[in-house]
């Protein structure tokens, strides 16, 4: 497996020691195909239902942050997408295809996330509390509760954004502080 960056312009961003690639054939379309294949594994779980018919993260918001993809045999099985936010670094995605699930592939992802926030003072994220792959998957590697008084405006608005649709009492918002 390996672990490198996908960028929408045609040239990297200096500073990168990853091996670069151009953005795939199909653009955001790939990366959606791969969020909702990811979400199969909710359809056994009962009241996740509403998890498997939500549309697949809209693809401007793959713009707005970076993108770094594992591939496996020369095919991405997965991605994490990072967004700046205020002095912290947002977790949006991190998506693994089921059939590559178990093999380390997220742990590689978050890894890579964990060494972008070089000036950030943590990743962030917002996750269920329940599902095995969710809120303890990310507490084991070392995600903790972000205490309610340093819960910043950006991550606010996503809790706000989330609220419609979600039980907010099954969610939480974790970080990893750097």
């Amino acid at each position: 497996m390996r672990v490198q960056h996908w960028w929408l312009e045609a040239r990297p961003r200096s500073g990168q020691n990853l091996a670069h690639s151009r953005w795939p054939v199909g653009g955001s379309r790939s990366f959606q195909t791969i969020d909702k294949a990811a979400r199969s594994r909710y359809a056994t779980l009962t009241g996740f239902e509403f998890v498997m018919r939500a549309p697949a993260i809209e693809a401007d918001r793959f713009g707005a942050g970076e993108v770094w993809v594992a591939e496996v045999d020369k095919v991405v099985v997965g991605f994490v997408l990072l967004q700046p936010h205020e002095d912290t670094l947002y977790l949006a995605n991190v998506p693994v295809v089921l059939e590559a699930s178990g093999h380390k592939i997220g742990v590689a992802l978050i890894a890579q996330a964990v060494s972008r926030a070089t000036t950030a003072k943590a990743v962030t994220l917002a996750t269920f509390r329940a599902p095995p792959w969710n809120g303890p998957w990310f507490r084991r590697q070392r995600f903790e509760p972000v205490p309610e008084d340093c819960i910043q405006s950006m991550l606010r608005a996503i809790q706000e954004r989330h609220s419609p649709y979600v039980d907010m009492s099954t969610r939480e918002t974790l970080w990893y502080r750097t």
